[in-house]
């Protein structure tokens, strides 16, 4: 019997050849994932890398149309597993069958697991990536023209589901008076504590604490900044209400949410219950052995992280106005993996590839009186 998982419609639907190249693909991978795991690895590597708009590390090796690549992709993966479903695997000969990621049917677990993901990738960091890359990146998510340095001097700032802190340690780099960061993963902040004493960061502060219940009094921050984090937890408005209580007024934070719409996040939902079946450490191992740089996490990420909630703009923005910031800023990023930047420049290919995007946001909690 077929262990496909269900498809679910497209919110953009695709050309008809290629959604069927996506769920023969998906439907192979599936049936192969217990008997052939290397493979699907390796398959799912290649497909998730190519439906980003380009690939730092990988260079695209022909110049087509990003549909026309997707689709040829798609087709490459689905022969090489086809082809690989005969080469004899320990798996199917006695082998300790791989043990599948444990559920998440609580809050409480799926936060458990969410740090386990991320401790895990933390631990392949290297000074580097927490010192100049951490600083340009930061500079590069405020203000993606490169004509104002953000400013971060004598500020009190907060870095909300900091990880292992490369971010907080970068604010603190340019002058902040004291850079906060706060997440549940202790052993994430073992590592903060330990990298922010080896690079010298005498104004910064770790603390276990959860975004939806963060542990610091109102109004306490001149930024804050919220990364990636609160598509992963099972509450994004009430992280926004947080934000908004320990913001100063007149102050502004930084949100990055994934988006919705388009191949790009079908193909994230539709992939990660096949991957769940092989454990992170397995998987991180045959991407290892491939040669994968160790602060490439996109793979882990997309693939484990038990919450990941995805959200239309509209939608983003009407919450944002009820927890009361205002403005709300979208900033399109400039570097070519960002998908906002393929939508706003791509066209009707680039919203069938990409739907919305994603949404980062610079937004305010306006000064007392201001509020409406």
């Amino acid at each position: 019997m077929s262990r496909g998982v269900a498809a679910e419609p497209l919110l953009l639907e695709p050309a008809g050849a290629l959604h069927e190249a996506l769920e023969a693909f998906l439907e192979r991978a599936a049936n192969m994932a217990d008997s052939h795991p290397w493979l699907v690895v390796i398959a799912m590597h290649e497909y998730l890398r190519c439906l980003y708009p380009a690939d730092p590390h990988l260079p695209f090796a022909q110049p087509d149309e990003a549909c026309e690549r997707v689709r040829r992709v798609l087709d490459s993966c689905h022969r090489f597993l086809e082809t690989g479903q005969h080469i004899a695997s320990y798996f199917e000969h006695g082998a300790e069958v791989i043990q599948s990621v444990p559920s998440s049917r609580s809050p409480r677990r799926a936060e458990a697991l969410t740090q386990q993901v991320y401790g895990r990738l933390w631990d392949q960091f290297e000074q580097e990536h927490y010192v100049t890359e951490s600083v340009e990146l930061l500079k590069a998510r405020l203000d993606p023209s490169g004509h104002n340095e953000p400013r971060f001097a004598d500020r009190m700032v907060l870095d909300v589901g900091c990880g292992s802190g490369r971010f907080t340690m970068a604010m603190a780099m340019m002058g902040a008076r004291l850079a906060h960061g706060v997440d549940l993963g202790a052993s994430s902040l073992e590592t903060a504590r330990r990298v922010a004493k080896e690079a010298g960061l005498p104004n910064v502060e770790f603390r276990v604490g959860d975004a939806l219940a963060l542990p610091y009094d109102d109004q306490s921050f001149d930024f804050v900044w919220c990364n990636g984090v609160l598509h992963h937890t099972h509450d994004i408005e009430r992280g926004l209400r947080e934000l908004y209580r320990v913001l100063k007024p007149g102050a502004q934070a930084f949100v990055y949410l994934y988006g919705d719409g388009g191949l790009f996040w079908h193909s994230r939902r539709r992939m990660r219950p096949i991957m769940q079946r092989i454990p992170q450490e397995y998987t991180m191992a045959v991407l290892g052995l491939l040669g994968m740089p160790p602060n490439r996490f996109i793979f882990a990420d997309t693939w484990y992280v038990p919450i990941e909630r995805h959200t239309g703009r509209a939608e983003l923005e009407a919450i944002l106005s009820r927890t009361g910031f205002s403005p709300a800023r979208k900033v399109v990023g400039a570097r070519p993996t960002d998908l906002d930047r393929a939508v706003e420049f791509g066209g009707e290919e680039a919203r069938l590839l990409w739907g919305e995007g994603e949404h980062r946001y610079l937004v305010m909690r306006p000064c007392s009186g201001d509020r409406a």
